[in-house]
């Protein structure tokens, strides 16, 4: 009797330890695929993620070739190496064009503040602006000079011609458009 009870309680412990271990498989079966899904969703996100990185990379040098760009326009547009002289507008001689009391701006040229400009700064907008002459200081390009000179250059309006022929030619000065 002793072996038949025996044998009872193994083939119970057998059957027990089978459904345990069965639904155990069963749970971690389930847990893995949970676990495959999350790992597959997770991989399409961090691919998305470098997708993405790689775009967002791709526009920033794009935005910065495009500062850049722009970087170079303004310098263009604000600052130039030019060559500087002198003239005086009431005496007929250097750089005067017959019309010693208006500036192309229709203003009364002064000096100090009234500077000519040549086409090429004209055409870079400066004319009526405020301009910075590194080592001499800040005019008004108030008039314009004659079209024939080529190149960025710049007169500034001197108070008699003798300090006009005196100044003589300075080139390559920094010349920055203030406005």
């Amino acid at each position: 009797m002793k072996f038949r009870i025996y044998s009872i309680l193994i083939l119970f412990l057998v059957g027990f330890s089978s459904v345990f271990f069965a639904n155990q498989f069963k749970k971690e079966l389930g847990l893995n695929i949970i676990n495959a899904k999350t790992i597959s969703s997770l991989t399409r996100d961090i691919q998305d993620l470098k997708r993405s990185i790689s775009l967002y990379e791709s526009k920033e040098l794009y935005l910065r070739s495009i500062i850049k760009s722009k970087e170079k326009q303004l310098d263009i547009i604000t600052k130039a190496n030019v060559t500087l002289t002198g003239y005086h507008p009431w005496s007929n001689g250097i750089n005067s064009d017959g019309y010693p009391e208006k500036t192309a701006t229709m203003t009364k040229p002064i000096v100090g503040r009234t500077c000519a400009i040549s086409s090429e700064l004209v055409n870079r907008g400066w004319l009526g602006k405020k301009i910075y002459i590194e080592g001499i200081g800040v005019f008004i390009a108030e008039d314009r000079m004659n079209v024939d000179l080529n190149g960025l250059r710049i007169d500034l309006v001197m108070g008699s011609l003798e300090e006009a022929l005196n100044f003589g030619k300075k080139k390559n000065i920094l010349a920055i458009n203030l406005d």
